[in-house]
């Protein structure tokens, strides 16, 4: 048998780092998890050790691995010909479920990943508004193209007055030139909003943004903002543009936009989206997305773009996620989960602060107030965070080293008791550490 180690020092000579993503390196266990399979809410190692996955790939798995209406999806797609570059009826019967469960959906175009299809929806903002600013929120992540891809999580010493961040290209390479399109306010601040608006709004394309910040923990919008925002947008002629790549279909059937009440004019699906199927879309008003060729001008296209598989996998989530009670299920279990976390966060006297909406949350290991925005959620404590996760890891429970973490439809309220379990042992691993500090 091959040893996690041993595969890891095989990995190195042929992939960088030893991962074909970034983020699967784990500084906390001091390699990537080998996963060997999974199954409901557990994955296996290339050990054969078993552990609840409180990470549910990033978010993607909302159902749990191997679903057996996922599968089903993925083989009728292979039966039918392992179809790409078609047009197909799932096709059109799934960009119809989509424009009847999503508020702002009248036209649906599939892609990807969220970064290509954040990268195709700002191209058509600009197309269709004849401008090229951009404002977006700190902290708030929209994928790695490199019109966007700034200010997610600078360091604070180069990120600029909290009040005036500056806009900080997240990856070397990053043209200049790319910083002037880009205004970056703190969020959940109505004044610099405003600000900007006044400053730049008849030069701004789109308001981009995570309506509710899970890629810095989970971090709520204040009440009235996503409504300031909505309004500013109208005055100013500018798309409102909601990044939904992960709280798409989390919260309820029409993503957070239902749940928070503010309808966008833009929106980008993904993750649960596809049911662990990589496949998202960017949905919105008619007289937007009418500007996509062929009937505009705005380029959108690509060989691989809506995958039969990924296609049909995404019809089987859909219907999965409009049953009757799924998401009462979804939130009994997190009730149980949170409120027992939250006993055992107070029993240990670690400084942590935990946030969640939905089956997602965020882990503030050193904070104990409100996390309102991304300056003070970068103030956690990462030698707590990563003690408690290599603690979990060693008892049989996978967090990934991550602002977000979360579980799963798949996730029994006996899975989440063991977590707890796990959860408080761990906890008292970062209280001794604490108490050497």
């Amino acid at each position: 048998m091959t040893t996690i180690h041993q595969l890891y020092d095989q990995a190195q000579r042929y992939l960088p780092g030893g991962v074909s993503a970034t983020a699967r390196a784990n500084a906390a266990i001091g390699h990537p998890l080998y996963v060997a399979r999974g199954d409901g809410a557990r994955i296996y190692d290339v050990e054969g050790r078993e552990y609840i996955d409180m990470c549910i790939s990033h978010g993607a798995s909302l159902l749990g691995h191997n679903h057996p209406r996922i599968k089903a999806a993925v083989t009728r797609a292979l039966d039918l010909g392992i179809l790409c570059s078609y047009e197909t009826e799932h096709h059109v019967a799934l960009a119809r479920r989509v424009t009847e469960l999503v508020p702002c959906a009248e036209l649906v175009r599939f892609a990807g990943s969220g970064t290509e299809t954040v990268m195709h929806a700002l191209r058509l903002a600009r197309s269709v508004t004849g401008r090229d600013k951009i404002i977006k929120f700190e902290g708030h992540f929209h994928g790695y193209a490199d019109a966007l891809n700034f200010s997610a999580a600078p360091p604070l010493d180069q990120a600029g007055p909290a009040a005036a961040p500056i806009a900080y290209p997240e990856s070397s390479g990053i043209p200049a030139s790319a910083r002037g399109d880009i205004v970056v306010i703190p969020f959940n601040d109505e004044a610099a909003l405003e600000a900007a608006f006044a400053r730049h709004g008849d030069r701004v394309a789109a308001l981009m943004l995570e309506p509710i910040n899970y890629d810095q923990g989970c971090i709520l919008p204040k009440p009235g903002l996503l409504q300031r925002c909505r309004e500013l947008c109208d005055r100013h002629g500018v798309i409102l543009f909601f990044d939904e790549v992960l709280t798409a279909f989390r919260l309820a059937p029409g993503g957070a936009q239902q749940y928070l009440g503010i309808i966008p004019d833009l929106c980008v699906l993904g993750k649960a989206f596809g049911g662990g199927m990589p496949i998202s879309a960017v949905a919105g008003k008619r007289e937007i997305m009418g500007h996509l060729r062929p009937l505009g001008r705005s380029e959108w296209s690509g060989t691989y773009l809506a995958h039969l598989t990924t296609v049909l996998g995404a019809l089987a989530a859909l219907e999965e996620y409009s049953h009757p009670g799924f998401y009462d299920r979804l939130n009994a279990v997190g009730e149980h989960f949170y409120a027992g976390f939250q006993a055992l966060v107070e029993h240990s006297g670690v400084p942590l602060r935990l946030q969640y909406a939905g089956p997602r949350f965020g882990l503030y290991f050193g904070v104990r107030d409100e996390v309102t925005n991304y300056r003070q959620a970068a103030c956690k404590d990462r030698a707590l965070e990563h003690a408690f996760i290599a603690g979990c890891y060693r008892r049989g429970v996978y967090f990934a080293v991550s602002p977000h973490h979360g579980f799963s439809a798949a996730h029994t309220i006996a899975d989440m008791d063991r977590v707890l379990e796990v959860i408080a042992a761990a906890l008292q691993d970062v209280r001794q550490l604490e108490a050497t500090k």
